[in-house]
């Protein structure tokens, strides 16, 4: 019951799909963060339900899928599930990097209200570079001739569902550093995540899944599998010295920041890849 209590609070934080009420206590909070890929998993199940669409709409009225209008809506999904409490952290960590003021200014920069240039730029290079991401994947699917028969559909949507699991591995990766990366400050949302949340069973738990999770997407997928996955470790190493060299350690800003930035280098992957 505690588990399930946690998952409610989960989702009541990082998504906007509506959840009853539940009591934000020490006791409920205790998985929360272990809980919190499972918002990426109904990311990824609308991603895989928009992918089948676009391949019945190419069998029902075989003609080639709009690609434009189904980018768009691959792109608008994630922010739309999440409400854009990601984002918001990504806007006022670029701002905070981008002042190259002092490690004090830039904390102060991460609890400003206003919206600053450097947030504006980099919101507005983010989506146009997940919108040519996405219409490449679409592409890569839609752009195609396939044959019209179930085998080969299943088939695709197989190789597409490496795609979907970018959204679960950026977040197991957020929450493994929650539990063991440096505070930046004794106060803000991570400060009371972090105290709240049993950090030995969401580290031990988030490994041990990114460990199935990575080995099984390199073992079945190969190269893109290892396409997703070198990257997102490897700027997962680049947040940690990023943020003690900047901040002093991580914020609920620069979480945001991450799990944004590390969905782009996945689909980066994803796409090279294919």
């Amino acid at each position: 019951m505690a588990f399930l209590k946690s998952v409610v609070i989960s989702f009541s934080m990082f998504s906007a799909i509506p959840m009853p009420n539940v009591e934000w206590n020490e006791k409920n909070m205790r998985y929360m963060m272990a809980a919190f890929p499972l918002v990426g998993n109904v990311i990824a199940l609308f991603w895989a339900a928009l992918f089948v669409l676009g391949i019945e709409f190419q069998v029902l009225w075989q003609k080639t899928v709009p690609l434009h209008i189904f980018a768009l809506i691959f792109t608008l999904i994630p922010v739309l599930i999440t409400g854009g409490i990601h984002m918001d952290g990504f806007m006022d960590t670029s701002d905070a990097l981008g002042s190259h003021a002092s490690r004090e200014k830039k904390l102060e920069i991460l609890k400003d209200s206003h919206c600053g240039a450097f947030a504006v730029i980099g919101c507005v290079i983010y989506f146009l570079s997940y919108y040519v991401l996405a219409f490449e994947l679409c592409n890569c699917f839609f752009g195609k001739e396939s044959a019209h028969k179930f085998v080969n559909h299943f088939v695709q949507l197989v190789n597409f569902l490496p795609a979907c699991m970018i959204f679960v591995i950026s977040r197991f990766l957020s929450a493994f550093a929650v539990a063991t990366f440096p505070i930046a400050k004794n106060s803000g949302l991570v400060h009371t995540f972090s105290s709240m949340s049993a950090k030995r069973f969401t580290a031990i738990w988030c490994a041990a899944w990114l460990i199935i999770i990575s080995a099984a997407m390199i073992f079945l997928f190969e190269k893109t599998g290892i396409a997703i996955i070198v990257p997102s470790i490897l700027f997962f190493v680049f947040y940690y010295l990023t943020t003690k060299r900047n901040f002093g350690g991580i914020t609920g800003d620069t979480a945001g920041w991450f799990v944004q930035l590390c969905e782009i280098f996945g689909l980066v992957g994803f796409v090279v890849s294919n």
